[in-house]
Parts: structure tokens; sequence; C-alpha cells
């Protein structure tokens, strides 16, 4: 069974790693790596180690 607090962390940095699409910010003159790391750069707890697993880093 999953934790509630892990499922809630995947489905918030799900949304943080699609808010980062190039569709979803066409004008901000970014790449999608650059947006993601600007806002993973400070994630804490849970959200770090999801995010730190889903991305490799």
């Amino acid at each position: 069974m999953v934790n509630e607090s892990f499922k809630k962390s995947c489905e918030d940095m799900t949304k943080l790693i699609e808010s980062c699409w190039d569709e979803n910010n066409p004008d901000d003159g970014k790449t999608f790596d650059e947006r993601l790391a600007e806002k993973t750069a400070n994630l804490e707890g849970q959200d770090k180690l999801v995010m730190d697993q889903v991305i490799g880093w």
C-alpha cells in the first residue's frame, strides 16, 4: 500500500514537471531544463527525494 504523503508528493512533482513544458511557457525564453532547474532548486524533504529519483540527479 502506498503512503498517502508519498502519493501526494509524486502527484505534486508531476504537476511541477508539467508546468515546465514549453507549451505552458511560450514566451519566457527559457528551455524546459532551465525551468525545471529553477523550480527544483529549493525542494526539500520528500519532494526532493521523489524528484531526485525521477530526474536521476
